[in-house]
């Protein structure tokens, strides 16, 4: 009876009477790496998901990938990255236009009201001082208007026009002469760039809080260092002071 073979030494002797042509192809066959789904650029689920993956990889032992796959990951994950912040912006933008899109739909007809008025007024006035008042609140009418529109979408509104006390009558000046919010003296200042300029300043996206927030830690961490010394300094007092 024969001695069976190991499966090692059956593959050796296959190997070596394979046809050299059969066997390079058989080798890259096994070297054929499966290709990798394109990733839906239309699923925000789909891109997190291969974010994620890429944040794994790059993370488990980037020393083992190959310089220029680094850099390639290191690319698309910079660039599904962005594509979440953009997403995540629309979102929050369409939330935030709902939110206040009546108090500046009703602000917006208030203003526009009151620039008729002022300019039919305009129209029938002599007086020189008369006139250059009109032009004044007629400025400040079109600048309400504006500000009703180009308010950027993405921070809180802070409205122009307060109601009237019950029973008070509602009147153009009330609405003219009460104090203006910062906000309303940059949309005065751009609306002189013209419209582009407007339109920029109302899709423009919050500032980065990145700074900020490291600002806060180092504030809190200093006053934590703070207020543990006080304890200190306090129970030394205290010491002394009941002795």
């Amino acid at each position: 009876m024969g001695v069976k073979r190991s499966r090692s030494e059956a593959q050796a002797v296959g190997d070596d009477s394979m046809h050299p042509s059969r066997k390079r192809a058989r080798d890259e066959r096994s070297h054929k790496t499966k290709p990798r789904k394109a990733v839906d650029l239309e699923n925000n689920t789909a891109i997190k998901k291969r974010a994620r993956a890429i944040e794994r990889l790059l993370a488990h032992d980037p020393e083992k990938l190959p310089a220029h796959k680094k850099r390639e990951l290191e690319r698309e994950l910079a660039a599904h990255k962005r594509r979440i912040a953009d997403a995540q912006y629309k979102k929050i933008r369409s939330k935030m236009i709902s939110k206040y899109h009546m108090v500046r739909f009703f602000e917006r007809k208030k203003a526009i009201r009151i620039a008729k008025q002022l300019e039919k007024k305009l129209a029938q006035a002599t007086n020189d001082d008369e006139i250059a008042k009109l032009r004044e609140d007629l400025h400040k009418a079109q600048v309400d208007i504006d500000y009703a529109i180009y308010y950027p979408f993405m921070e809180p509104y802070i409205s122009l026009y307060a109601k009237p006390a019950e029973g008070e009558e509602e009147k153009a000046a009330q609405y003219l002469h009460t104090e203006r919010p910062p906000m309303w003296t940059l949309i005065e200042k751009t609306r002189e760039e013209g419209k582009k300029a407007l339109e920029r300043l109302q899709n423009r996206r919050p500032a980065e809080d990145a700074e900020d927030e490291g600002a806060q830690d180092d504030g809190k961490k200093n006053s934590k260092k703070s207020k543990a010394k006080k304890k200190e300094e306090e129970e030394e007092d205290g010491g002394s002071f009941f002795e």
